[in-house]
This record gives C-alpha cells, structure tokens and sequence, in this order.
C-alpha cells in the first residue's frame, strides 16, 4: 500500500482514538455496569458521537499498524516474524475494538427501549472484549522489535514502541491503586498512541522507494 495512505491512517488512528476521550470523554472507571449505564445515560449523545469517532480512529489505526507491519518485510528473517506476528495480532484487535467502542451504542438503545437493567447486562458482557488491550500491546511489542532491528526510523520509533508497550502491560498485570502506577499507565498507553501518530507523520514524509 502506498506510504502516504498508511501514514494517512497512523494519524487519522491516534486522532479520532485519543482527542474524543478527552473532549467528550465520561468517566466510569470503577463504577458498577449499573452505575456506568446510568452515567452515559445522562450524556447519551455524546458518548454515541465519541463511540462512533472511537471505531473509526481504531479502523484507521489498527489497519495503518497492519499495513506498517506488512511494509517491513526485508532480508532479515527474524525482523519479519516479528513483523509478521504483530501485525497478525493488530488485525485482529481490530474487530474486537469495534465490538468493545460500539457496546456503549448498543447499551443506551437497549437502556432506552428495555430498561437500564438491560443497558447494564451488555456492558457487563463486554468485560471480555477488553482482552484487545493485551492483543495491541503485545502487537506494538513485536512491531516495535522489528522497526529497531531493521533500524527504521533509525530505531528510535522502535525503541519507543517496546518501552510504550512494557509500560502498558505493567498497568495491566499491576494491581496497585497509586500515584505511580497511575504515571505508569498515562506514559504506557498514550506513548502508544503518540509513537502512532509520529511512526504515522514519519511514513507520510518519506520516499515511496525507501
């Protein structure tokens, strides 16, 4: 795919993934299915217009991230099993990701014409679908792993990404509730995010015969 239309969507991604959260964004972290339904409840049009930008910027990204993974294909064995892998595991964070942006959709109309009670049972179900953090952290891993073995970006992007993504799944195994962690999650996720943006910027600007 051309690098213009890849670099494209590592922008797009990060973009309509990140900026909607924190513009529109509700906050139910920690609160009960039946306490988040209600919550979106109350500001159910803007958390439809953030779900929905929310699915495009992950389109956008988890396929931009794909397609990145499938460009680095070289002479170096172990580079492209790395690249391979990770950009396996992207694509398929993608239809989870949609399925887990799209729950909130589902919950209101279901709030609305059933009842909170039903609103809640569906966010409660989609606790599963939040298994794609762990499959765009171990994907950014090995995508970051082979950007620095084939020293793209002269390395540092790749670099970037593993630190990103080690900072991520510290968040996500740790348990602890404290200032810390709380830096170590906010570095890991939005480095992810960001390191996306600029792999996105840096594809753009260069040669399509590069």
């Amino acid at each position: 795919m051309n690098s213009k239309v890849i670099g494209a969507m590592l922008i797009l991604g990060p973009l309509l993934t990140v900026l909607p959260w924190i513009a529109l964004g509700t906050d139910t972290s920690g609160m009960a299915p039946s306490e988040q339904i209600t919550a979106i409840l109350v500001e159910s049009g803007t958390v439809e217009a953030r779900s929905i930008l929310n699915v495009f910027g992950g389109i956008f990204m988890f396929a931009g991230l794909y397609y990145l993974a499938r460009s680095l294909k070289s002479d170096n064995t172990v580079s492209n099993h790395f690249a391979e892998i990770g950009g396996l595991l992207l694509l398929v964070s993608l239809p989870l990701w949609v399925a887990l942006m799209g729950t909130d959709i589902s919950a209101i109309d279901a709030a609305k014409e059933h009842g909170n009670e039903v609103g809640a049972t569906i966010i409660a179900s989609s606790v599963g679908l939040q298994m794609v953090g762990v499959l765009l952290v171990v994907g950014m891993f090995l995508l970051g792993i082979s950007l620095t073995l084939l020293r793209k970006y002269k390395g540092i992007v790749g670099i970037l990404f593993i630190i990103a993504s080690v900072l991520s799944f510290i968040d996500m195994v740790a348990s602890q509730d404290n200032a810390a962690f709380d830096i170590i999650s906010m570095i890991g996720w939005m480095g992810m995010f960001l390191m996306t943006l600029v792999a996105g910027i840096l594809t753009t600007m260069q040669k399509e015969d590069q």
